[in-house]
């Protein structure tokens, strides 16, 4: 059997299962409109702080980069030293 046919297979299992087990009659719910307050509280310092890395390590990661690419480049055209 192939890897395709055995992931369908598997794929088709696991929706018949979460089928059988998903509750019959519908679920009236109340979400709170400040339930993900918490969650963004916490979320955007970070996304602010990730952000603001990258800016400052911007310069050092681009020369780190083009010190790497000359080095691949120079390699490639036989630009090294001799033995």
């Amino acid at each position: 059997m192939s890897t395709i046919k055995r992931t369908g297979l598997v794929g088709l299992l696991l929706w018949v299962v979460v089928l059988a087990v998903a509750p019959v009659r519908p679920a009236h719910a109340y979400i709170d409109p400040n339930s993900a307050g918490p969650l963004y509280q916490l979320l955007f310092p970070l996304l602010i702080a990730v952000g603001s890395a990258i800016a400052v390590m911007r310069r050092a990661i681009v020369r780190a980069w083009n010190r790497v690419t000359s080095a691949v480049v120079s390699m490639v055209r036989g630009q090294r030293a001799g033995p």
